[in-house]
C-alpha cells in the first residue's frame, strides 16, 4: 500500500507538493484543474525536481466537473479537448494512471442515456490517452446514478478503462463500498478514502463518519495493495496526518 494526498488546485502547487513531501506521503494525487493547477500554469521542470527531492510518485487526476456525459455533443467534445491538454502535462511528468470522472446529464435525461453519452466520450479519451502513454481510470461521483449496474456497463463496454473507487462516494444512497470492491477488484487501480454519514459527500477524516474502516480494509486487503489517496478536506491538516497514521495502523493490524 502507498498513501498519497492531493494538492489543492486553488492554492500554490509548489507549496502544496512541498507539504505532501515533507509529511511523508508516498505520492501526490496531482489535481490539475482551475485555477492554480491548470496546464498553462504548470512548470514541469520544477514539479519533476520536487517529486525527485521528496521521492514522490504521482497519480494523475482531472477536474471532476468536466462534462463528458453532457447531452450536448459540443460540450462533450470540448471536455475531451480540455482533457487532452491535461494528458500532455501528465505525459511530460511521467504519469502512468490518470482519473476521469463520471458525469451525468440533467434529470430530463435517463441514466441509460447518461451511460451512452459517457461511453462515447470515454472511448475517444482512452484512444487519446494511449498517444500519451497514459492509462485512464473511471471514478464514479456522488450521485444516485453512480451505482454498480451503470458502472458495470461502462467498464464492460470499454475494456481498456480501469476503475478508481472513491470509498466516500460508494457509501452514499444506502450503497456499500464492499460491493464495489468485490465487483470491480480486477479493474481496481486506485482509491480515494474519506468518511461520511451516508447522506452527503463530506470528505471527513477517517473515523468521523459511519464507515467501519476495519471491516472495509479487511475486505480491500484481500484484493488490493496499491495507491490510496486520503481525499480529506479539512482546514486543519493535522486531521489528514492523523488519518494517515490510522490507516497505517489498521492496515498492519488486519
Amino acid at each position: 500500500m502507498k498513501i498519497g494526498f492531493p494538492n489543492h488546485p486553488r492554492k500554490n502547487i509548489i507549496e502544496e507538493i512541498e507539504w505532501i513531501g515533507k509529511n511523508g506521503f508516498d505520492f501526490v494525487d496531482l489535481f490539475l484543474e482551475e485555477d492554480q493547477a491548470v496546464p498553462e500554469k504548470i512548470d514541469v521542470g520544477k514539479l519533476k525536481q520536487l517529486f525527485k527531492n521528496y521521492n514522490l510518485d504521482v497519480v494523475g487526476h482531472t477536474a471532476w466537473y468536466l462534462p463528458i456525459g453532457s447531452p450536448i455533443k459540443f460540450l462533450r467534445e470540448t471536455a475531451i479537448k480540455e482533457l487532452i491538454r491535461y494528458f500532455e502535462v501528465f505525459n511530460k511528468l511521467g504519469v502512468e494512471f490518470v482519473t476521469i470522472h463520471a458525469h451525468w446529464p440533467g434529470i430530463i435525461f435517463s441514466p441509460k442515456e447518461g451511460v451512452i453519452f459517457q461511453i462515447e466520450s470515454l472511448r475517444k479519451l482512452v484512444k487519446e490517452a494511449e498517444k500519451y502513454n497514459l492509462k485512464l481510470m473511471y471514478e464514479p461521483i456522488d450521485t444516485f446514478n453512480d451505482n454498480v449496474e451503470n458502472i458495470s456497463i461502462i467498464l464492460e463496454e470499454i475494456p481498456e478503462l480501469f476503475f478508481h473507487l472513491d470509498i466516500g462516494h460508494a457509501n452514499l444512497f444506502n450503497r456499500k463500498p464492499e460491493e464495489f470492491i468485490e465487483k470491480f477488484h480486477q479493474k481496481l487501480r486506485h482509491l480515494h478514502l474519506h468518511d461520511n454519514f451516508g447522506k452527503e459527500d463530506l470528505h471527513l477524516p477517517l473515523g468521523c463518519g459511519i464507515i467501519n474502516w476495519e471491516r472495509l480494509l479487511k475486505i480491500l486487503k484481500k484484493y488490493y495493495d496499491g495507491t490510496i489517496t486520503l481525499e480529506i478536506f479539512s482546514k486543519d491538516r493535522n486531521n489528514v496526518l492523523m488519518s494517515k497514521e490510522k490507516l497505517k495502523e489498521l492496515w498492519q493490524k488486519i
